[in-house]
């Protein structure tokens, strides 16, 4: 055997060891965001599970913490992992063993891999503005039945299903600097938080307290359960008045808060998603011309 096909199989060899271990990466982070139960995972659960009023609390409860949107990813994330194990197996053997079954095998995986990803990341560009609509749809209808006002939300008589739809809300607000589902402060606006008990130390609420901004030092402490609003409040926001003004509220939908967030993150995203298409595209040239390099045994 040549020095370069010599070359190619240690290539290989070394290539579908880091695919060994993205997948074995992609079955942790598959298992870690199906059992996770963060606020934010709960809050998507529910608006794509798109939760009634007249749901009890042990079905919202249900939809929050397991049934939903983010289970389903994380279940998929373990697929990928798993299919991107037997890859790498496959690429590790068939470069030691110089077999063409398993090279031209591991090509055919590979390159399907490589379609699959360009398949998601076309259709996630065309249906990009259905995606967003389905998702601001779901929060406003979870703002709009099942959201109320901060007094209610710490009062005993308040239900539990309402109880816990404020609290992902609030913790979604707080989280990405937003107001409201389709418009900035359309949440204001919202039949069951106008219908809540809006009356605040004797002044009556004009917008959710989490639509004002928070102090940076404060936001984890007041994400927390149990917070004490009542003693805390004028600590806890940048603008004391906002709430009864709404006039320094954020200026954004969570939606777009979700976005911002995660845009910070895009460009070394897309790089790494590149990268990786490439990294693919490389391991199978190299593999078709170590099957044609293989010599046939007698």
């Amino acid at each position: 055997m040549s020095c370069s096909t010599s070359l190619a199989k240690m290539i290989l060899f070394i290539f579908n060891i880091v695919f060994f271990l993205l997948g074995a990466a992609s079955v942790g982070v598959g298992i870690w965001v199906a059992v996770n139960k963060s606020d934010l995972f709960r809050v998507i659960n529910l608006i794509d599970a798109r939760v009634d009023q007249g749901d009890n609390k042990g079905q919202i409860d249900s939809v929050a913490n397991q049934n939903g949107l983010v289970t389903v990813a994380g279940f998929i994330l373990i697929g990928i992992g798993a299919f991107t194990l037997v890859v790498g197996f496959c690429g590790c053997c068939g470069a030691v063993k110089e077999s063409k079954c398993l090279l031209g095998m591991y090509a055919f995986l590979v390159g399907l891999v490589l379609a699959v990803e360009v398949t998601a990341a076309i259709l996630a560009a065309v249906y990009q503005a259905r995606i967003r609509t389905a998702a601001e749809d779901g929060m406003y209808g979870l703002q709009e039945k099942m959201f109320v006002a901060m007094t209610d939300y710490l009062s005993d008589s308040t239900s539990d299903n309402n109880k816990t739809v404020t609290t992902l809300i609030n913790y979604l607000q707080m989280s990405f600097d937003c107001c409201g589902a389709k418009k900035p402060g359309d949440i204001a606006n919202s039949s069951s938080w106008l219908l809540s008990n809006r009356s605040w130390e004797g002044r009556e609420l004009q917008t959710p307290i989490t639509c004002c901004q928070i102090r940076q030092d404060q936001k984890t402490a007041a994400a927390a359960p149990g917070y004490n609003w009542v003693s805390k409040l004028n600590g806890t926001l940048v603008d004391p008045s906002c709430p009864f003004t709404g006039t320094t509220q954020h200026t954004k939908t969570c939606y777009s808060g979700i976005m911002d967030f995660i845009g910070k993150f895009a460009g070394p995203l897309i790089g790494v998603c590149a990268g990786i298409a490439v990294f693919e595209l490389f391991c199978i040239i190299v593999a078709c011309c170590l099957v044609r390099a293989i010599e046939p045994k007698d």
